[in-house]
């Protein structure tokens, strides 16, 4: 089974960039990504958090996740693919791309 996302960055607030993000599968959302690139939370396309379900890069798990798995499966993958490319890039990215097997 192959799964793939597609994020890009819509918004540079205060508060951090904001991605949108969709998987082959027609799953979509918006997280927004602290500055320092270290907290991840779902959030509205304008930047409200929505929730508590967050993931903090320095502890490695979701904290207060969503009862839905598909959701919680699908932010878990897109936060580490944002984060993976920040990491690589040094800056947050524009937009990124991954394919899974």
């Amino acid at each position: 089974m192959t799964a793939s996302l597609t994020c890009r960055r819509t918004a540079s607030l205060e508060a951090g960039p904001v991605y949108a993000w969709e998987t082959a599968e027609g799953a979509t959302g918006n997280i927004l990504i602290d500055p320092e690139g270290s907290v991840a939370r779902p959030c509205t396309p304008q930047g409200t958090a929505i929730g508590d379900m967050l993931l903090d890069k320095g502890i490695g798990n979701v904290e207060n996740p969503d009862p839905d798995p598909k959701l919680r499966r699908a932010f878990l993958i897109v936060v580490s693919a944002v984060f993976q490319e920040w990491e690589r890039q040094g800056q947050p990215p524009e937009k990124v791309t991954r394919t899974y097997w």
